[in-house]
């Protein structure tokens, strides 16, 4: 009979996840996800989107109330995200909305530092115009993130 193999580690508990999240089929993967592992690890889930500046013609991006309504209806998706993790049974949920040039930037140097998240799970890829190649964005993620990283990609 041969050997078990032995490793000396052990799965880890995350504490605060991170799910960036958009109005896509994947952003929706992404956060199905994340619920799923804060409530296996009992952990503290913040949902993020960013408003990508890059995404705003010229004119719209210097135009502060265009900015201001896109970030109300920002801010009202995180609020159905936030109900809709709340009604799986999540207690430990808040939402923050970012703002920059490229979602994986903002999300990883703006917004993991402030939540201290130890995971971060984001969609594979979102709709045209939403996170810029978000595909791309993903792949920013994994290669620079220096906490656990989860690319979702539904069916």
């Amino acid at each position: 009979m041969r050997e078990l193999l032995k490793f000396n580690v052990e799965p880890k508990n995350f504490q605060s996840i991170l799910v960036g999240v958009d109005e896509s089929e994947q952003g929706h993967v992404a956060l199905a996800n994340a619920i799923h592992q804060a409530e296996e690890d009992h952990a503290h889930l913040t949902i993020a989107t960013v408003l990508e500046l890059g995404d705003l013609s010229v004119i719209d991006a210097l135009n502060i109330p265009v900015i201001r309504e896109k970030e109300e209806a920002l801010e009202a998706n995180l609020a159905r995200y936030k109900e809709y993790a709340l009604s799986k049974g999540l207690a430990d949920v808040d939402t923050k909305l970012g703002t920059g040039n490229t979602a994986g930037e903002v999300l990883l140097t703006d917004i993991v530092p402030t939540v201290n998240a130890d995971l971060i799970i984001i969609g594979a890829h979102s709709k045209q115009g939403i996170w810029d190649n978000l595909g791309s964005q993903a792949v920013y993620i994994a290669r620079n993130a220096k906490i656990s990283a989860m690319i979702a990609r539904g069916q």
